[in-house]
């Protein structure tokens, strides 16, 4: 996938290695570039210095937690409009959206279905659907 004539640049951000190990075999293989992070602080290095398209992260992590991640993307002016995907276990939704509706462009539910996270990333960044 393509943004700008290059392509699109999604950080991953879940202290599960093996649902990061996941999302990145899908997504290369479905022309995306992946960053990879697997907590907060790590995060936040990766975002400012490599500046991707669209992060994808977990909320429930050690240390610094997701939304937490959000409120620090939010306040530098390198990153305040980068579009951010939560991650959760949760179930209820609605609250979620309630909580964090300001914070991110969309939630996704473990365990991730391949086709829920392709359509998220296409709609958040406008990308016409691939129908993968």
């Amino acid at each position: 996938m393509e943004v700008e004539g290059r392509p699109v640049r999604i950080l991953l951000v879940d202290d599960d290695k093996n649902m990061v190990a996941s999302m990145r075999t899908f997504l290369k293989r479905t022309g995306y570039e992946v960053l990879e992070a697997y907590e907060g602080l790590g995060a936040l290095e990766i975002a400012t210095r490599e500046n991707p398209d669209v992060v994808i992260l977990d909320i429930e992590m050690p240390g610094i937690k997701g939304a937490e991640v959000v409120n620090r993307l939010r306040a530098d002016p390198r990153t305040e409009d980068m579009p951010v995907i939560f991650l959760t276990a949760r179930v209820d939704l609605d609250a979620m959206e309630e909580t964090y509706e300001e914070e991110a462009q969309g939630y996704l539910l473990k365990p991730l279905s391949t086709g829920d996270l392709l359509q998220k990333i296409e709609e958040v960044l406008g990308i016409a659907p691939s129908g993968i």
